[in-house]
């Protein structure tokens, strides 16, 4: 199903949960104060059967932080010289002292996602696809900065022709496409677009056109 397709027929509920409470002016301090100009993105752990969630979440990652105007250090090549330092599993980065982590890459920051949900349900005539993700950015000496849980779903639309058996194929047709290649990545470019750009989403970073600004505006408030 091609761009011009999803775009017709994308119709996402979102759950947006945020782990700090919308509006406290006082969620973000630990972030301000450590100003973070750089992010390491360790693989995710994955809590489904899907062995695709790690790699698909993973090479999502780093273009929303990016975008945000952090330094984002190369994903591939993190996961080659975590492997090389002995974590082999991602469970095993995340079970690692942070300050270790960052010391290895000289990093400000590190992101670790969990997976709670990637999954695809089939009912005949509907396949509803569902993703789940838990983010947290802690500081290098271990201090979280920043948290966050998206909980996505799609179930492909189907237009009335106004004929029922008509209609009825189409759905079984629609709902057989979607069991058979799930709009994983869509989804999860939503979710990370939610929670990184969201009511609590990250600060903007040091290279970012608006970072100035932002901490100008933020220390004359205070």
């Amino acid at each position: 199903m091609n761009t011009l397709k999803l775009s017709l027929v994308f119709f996402i509920v979102a759950l947006v949960t945020g782990c700090a409470t919308p509006g406290n002016p006082n969620r973000l301090n630990a972030f301000h104060d450590a100003a973070p100009r750089s992010v390491l993105v360790v693989p995710p752990v994955n809590m489904t059967t899907d062995v695709q969630g790690t790699t698909s979440v993973l090479a999502t990652l780093p273009f929303y932080l990016a975008e945000k105007g952090y330094y984002v250090f190369p994903v591939n090549t993190v996961k080659t010289l975590l492997e090389y330092e002995g974590y082999y599993e991602p469970a095993e980065a995340h079970a690692a002292a942070p300050e270790q982590l960052a010391n290895l890459f000289k990093a400000d920051s590190i992101l670790y996602v969990t997976i709670h949900e990637w999954t695809s349900r089939y009912m005949l005539l509907a396949t509803t696809t569902e993703v789940d993700f838990e983010y947290r950015i802690v500081n290098a000496d271990g201090t979280e900065l920043w948290s966050a849980r998206q909980q996505m779903t799609y179930t492909p639309d189907n237009n009335s022709s106004g004929n029922p058996l008509i209609d009825l194929i189409a759905m079984a047709v629609t709902a057989a496409v979607e069991r058979a290649a799930p709009n994983y990545l869509p989804l999860t470019r939503q979710a990370n677009s939610l929670a990184f750009y969201g009511p609590n989403g990250v600060p903007p970073g040091p290279y970012s056109p608006v970072y100035d600004q932002y901490y100008k505006q933020l220390n004359g408030a205070e």
